[in-house]
């Protein structure tokens, strides 16, 4: 949420230097717009920003709209897991899926009682200890890959790509 406040308080600056320039031009009749500054050598240049990374919030889902979706689609209702009595893995009833919220009765035991869990309402895996409500996913605006925060300081975060070839 910081995140998207934090850039459209940047785009409402933008504008509003825009609209002074054009003020200013008016009043004084003289272009004081900044000249653009073009190095004349790549390499000689200390400090490239590249542009804002992409921010992919994740999708929250309504496991009960996805249930009369699945029914008008199919012409029959979702039905509940049915769980063998002697099963050694079993869900645990404390347990919801992040994604939809789904009861443990449409969940299933993905990888024999070692947390991991599968809904099969909206199709997600996850862990026990997944937290969905996190924070948006930001993605490199050139490769479309997740970036990763590589470090952390007070002032400033340096985050990274995952693509194999803009590795430096």
């Amino acid at each position: 949420m910081k995140d998207l406040i934090i850039s459209f308080l940047l785009v409402y600056i933008q504008i509003q230097r825009k609209i002074i320039i054009y003020l200013v031009m008016l009043l004084t009749s003289k272009n004081i717009a900044p000249k653009k500054d073009n190095p004349i050598s790549k390499k000689y240049q200390k400090l490239e920003i590249d542009p804002r990374p992409i921010i992919d919030i994740p999708e929250k889902l309504d496991y009960k709209k996805l249930i009369t979706e699945y029914e008008k689609q199919n012409g029959k209702p979702l039905k509940p897991i049915r769980r063998h009595k002697n099963s050694k893995c079993s869900v645990p009833d404390n347990i919801i899926c992040p994604k939809c919220n789904a009861p443990h009765d449409y969940l299933y035991d993905n990888n024999g009682g070692k947390g991991q869990f599968f809904c099969k309402i909206c199709n997600h895996t996850f862990f026990e200890k997944t937290n969905f409500s996190k924070s948006p996913v930001y993605k490199c605006p050139f490769c479309k890959k997740t970036l990763v925060k590589i470090k952390q300081r007070n002032d400033f975060n340096i985050w990274t790509g995952q693509n194999k070839l803009n590795q430096f």
